[in-house]
């Protein structure tokens, strides 16, 4: 069993790998807003989950933690 991180929907607001990015719709109606670079460190073990979850749901590992961050920061009102 592959563990997967916690999220509120199926993927559907997140682009496949190799579909171009609709940032407006990424961003529920805010202004589209530019990607910069972020940097952190992770345990190689979430590294590992992370990329088997963006595997196995086609999507890239990119937007996969966009998304996990905006989500954990959302539910803890920042």
């Amino acid at each position: 069993m592959i563990a997967t991180l916690e999220r509120p929907t199926t993927g559907a607001n997140v682009p496949k790998q190799g579909e171009p990015q609709d940032e407006a719709t990424e961003n529920e109606g805010t202004q589209a807003e530019e990607r910069v670079n972020f940097s952190a460190r992770v345990r190689m073990s979430v590294r590992r989950r992370a990329k088997l979850y963006a595997a196995g749901h086609d999507i890239n590992l990119q937007d996969l933690v966009d998304q996990a961050l905006d989500d954990y920061l959302r539910r803890h009102g920042a």
